[in-house]
């Protein structure tokens, strides 16, 4: 049997989060309560939000016995979780969400599914009502790092495109797995969202998951139909396809001239 980690950072890149950082750190602390494993480090990075982010990150860091390592500088997400990852210093790191809150059992069920093969542990939002093996499989389409268990060696040499400002996530996830290692999705780890719909569905999303290879047009596609069968707007999603059709197309072309300039 192997051992979890006994200490973990904490890798959260936030933007103006005053109105729900706090809540997501006292989750966590209660979290903390009841895990066999202690939190080292707070590592925030925050894109010169003008609220108290930072602020209340400090003083929830003082209270739980954390230390703070808080960091505010122009970003994009992809940008802090390069940044964050830097600076993280435990053999495994949590990244999580500024508006995520862990259940009370969360890193112990998250550090419960540690193991020699293992690079990287997802939870389950709470919302989610479909069976275990639905959700795995559904949820296998794209990794998440709401609140995700890391391990740090695996992703020490991630870089991300320049131009990938969503789904970075998923980009993680392939990089992780690349590495010879597993993404697991354990669907015992629950959290909830306290989502700030910071990243709408539109063209960007799925010229990005096309051009990358994040997303597969089966997918996005079939989510038009389901929108209208469910009373949605159908645009946005309409959108996202014809963006994927866009990115795979850039895609293709990139590869013709690679094996032009090869041959």
């Amino acid at each position: 049997m192997c051992a979890g980690p006994e200490t973990i950072d904490v890798a959260i890149p936030t933007y103006e989060s005053g109105a729900v950082l706090d809540g997501t750190l006292e989750r966590l602390a209660r979290a903390e309560e009841a895990a066999p494993v202690t939190v080292s480090r707070l590592v925030v990075v925050d894109n010169e939000s003008d609220d108290d982010t930072r602020e209340i990150a400090r003083t929830a860091a003082d209270v739980n016995d954390w230390e703070p390592v808080v960091t505010s500088r122009p970003s994009t997400l992809p940008e802090a979780r390069e940044l964050a990852i830097d600076r993280v210093e435990s053999e495994w790191f949590l990244f999580l969400d500024d508006d995520v809150r862990l259940s009370e059992s969360y890193l112990a069920d998250v550090v419960g599914a540690v193991a020699p093969a293992v690079g990287a542990v997802q939870g389950r939002k709470g919302s989610r009502d479909e069976r275990n093996t639905d959700w795995v499989r559904r949820r296998a389409r794209r990794g998440g790092t709401h609140a995700t268990l890391v391990r740090r060696s695996t992703v020490e040499d991630l870089s991300y495109p320049d131009d990938l400002l969503v789904l970075e996530d998923e980009y993680t996830r392939r990089h992780v797995e690349d590495d010879g290692y597993l993404w697991v999705f354990n669907h015992r780890a629950r959290f909830e969202h306290a989502s700030q719909e910071r990243h709408p569905i539109g063209w960007r999303e799925g010229y990005l998951g096309g051009k990358y290879g994040l997303s597969q047009f089966h997918t996005v596609a079939l989510n038009v139909p389901f929108s209208l069968a469910s009373g949605r707007s159908p645009a946005p999603h309409a959108e996202r396809a014809l963006g994927w059709v866009a990115g795979r197309a850039r895609r293709g072309a990139a590869s013709i001239r690679a094996e032009g300039i090869d041959a």
